[in-house]
């Protein structure tokens, strides 16, 4: 991908709002290198495929799962307590941190899915995008 990105914290109560500009700014040709790329998403479906057939099992489960969810927030300890992962939220905390080095070499630094902080539980809280979960749900039947 040509164009640089900024990673700019946005309260979530507008983040629809957001991207739905970001795909009007798409559909304006105003977003150069990106128009190929889902508005909501900026994942094209090469780069989701990618992601997806690059990753090993666990990462695909994660994938998977997420995408049973999609545009639905879960936080740490229930994607962990439904993953069966022995070592908990430490566990998915490595995968997450694996998947995101991976990212930041391969892909632009794009992930599946959205995170961010809740600090009144103090816990990270994840979520895929519907149209993202669409695909993988896609690439997962494929394979």
């Amino acid at each position: 991908m040509s164009a640089d990105i900024a990673y700019v914290p946005v309260p979530t109560q507008w983040l629809s709002q957001i991207y739905a500009r970001l795909g009007e700014l798409a559909a304006e040709g105003s977003m150069e290198g990106m128009a190929s790329a889902e508005p909501s998403s900026f994942l094209s479906d090469a780069l989701l495929k990618r992601m997806y057939e690059e990753s090993y099992e666990p990462h695909r489960r994660l994938m998977r799962l997420m995408a049973e969810h999609a545009d639905e927030w879960r936080y740490s300890n229930e994607i962990a307590a439904d993953l069966e992962l022995e070592h908990g939220t430490r566990g998915l905390a490595g995968m997450f941190g694996a998947f995101g080095r991976r990212a930041k070499h391969r892909y632009g630094g794009l992930t599946p899915w959205l995170s961010e902080w809740d600090s009144a539980r103090e816990e990270v809280r994840y979520c895929m995008p519907s149209e993202v979960a669409a695909s993988i749900r896609d690439l997962a039947r494929a394979a």
